[in-house]
């Protein structure tokens, strides 16, 4: 992996370390995503906020005020959500495209690239959607590290295709 040059971070060198470090971090999240659709399997009908006191009893018997519960609680007690087939399937899906994808991208595969930036260019507007109905900062968090990462893609895709010819 390329040294970080913190002078200059759009050096070709700095572009790619930032690539890697963002590859390594979506197969990391990928991963979470699968655990976490594995997990959710098993409560399909369920609330969040119902799987969420079921997870954080221990937490909640010790410290009826704990930060980390009342942040969550307070982030999805406003929806209803239970847990479906879909919300499962969503998350192993997603979780095992961007395992595959980033695992590709960091082998320097060039049909990889575009494939890759045409889905998180497609999140994105999927998710601006969605943050005109939800108007949450998570998701709006999402947006722009997708963007960034995005941005990241390109710029090694075209450092990559650059040094090839």
């Amino acid at each position: 992996m390329e040294q970080f040059d913190s002078n200059d971070v759009t050096s070709p060198k700095s572009v790619s370390f930032l690539f890697h470090l963002s590859m390594w971090w979506r197969i990391f999240y990928g991963f979470i995503r699968i655990v976490l659709g594995f997990i959710l399997l098993n409560h399909i009908g369920s609330s969040f906020t119902d799987i969420l006191t079921s997870v954080m009893a221990h937490e909640i018997v010790q410290d009826p005020a704990d930060v980390l519960f009342l942040f969550i609680y307070q982030l999805i007690e406003n929806h209803s959500f239970t847990v479906t087939y879909f919300v499962s399937c969503y998350l192993l899906f997603w979780g095992s495209i961007d395992i595959f994808l980033s695992s590709l991208l960091l082998k320097h595969k060039l049909w990889a690239f575009p494939v890759s930036m045409v889905l998180i260019a497609l999140f994105i507007v999927y998710g601006i959607f969605r943050l005109t109905h939800t108007h949450s900062l998570v998701l709006l968090s999402v947006i722009i590290a997708d963007i960034i990462i995005l941005y990241l893609i390109h710029k090694e895709h075209y450092n990559l295709k650059k040094s090839i010819t």
